[in-house]
């Protein structure tokens, strides 16, 4: 790995791994923080859920209907919502999006995936 690699990333070149049959991200791993590229058909769903860490969406393209605390928000491009750790949120896309999720520190179940689909060793 040369040092640039090291530090600097493209994202096309980072494996997808798959959520469901209609979502599907691209994780970059830092010590504290993990960053994921996520795309979802339209159709696809999130449940709602709750994790320990603080999230943020960024969504690139596309819509959602995104249901944070029991409330439901219509999210476009340009939308960022800030999701405070075991704050129960989910949604669901007729459009199909794609955006940047921002878990701080990195989810645990996200980094469980990595492991199983061999983007992180130990």
């Amino acid at each position: 790995m040369t040092e640039e690699k090291k530090y600097v990333h493209s994202i096309g070149d980072v494996t997808y791994i798959p959520f469901n049959d209609k979502a599907k991200t691209r994780f970059l791993l830092g010590d504290s923080i993990l960053v994921s590229f996520i795309e979802q058909e339209a159709g696809a769903e999130f449940p709602i859920h709750t994790h320990d860490c603080e999230q943020i969406l960024v969504v690139l393209e596309g819509t959602e209907e995104h249901i944070v605390d029991g409330k439901t928000i219509h999210m476009k491009a340009g939308d960022v919502c800030i999701h405070p750790a075991n704050v129960p949120h989910g949604g669901r896309t007729l459009t199909g999006f794609k955006g940047i999720d921002i878990f701080s520190p990195p989810r645990k179940e996200h980094v469980e995936l990595m492991k199983q689909h061999g983007q992180i060793t130990e």
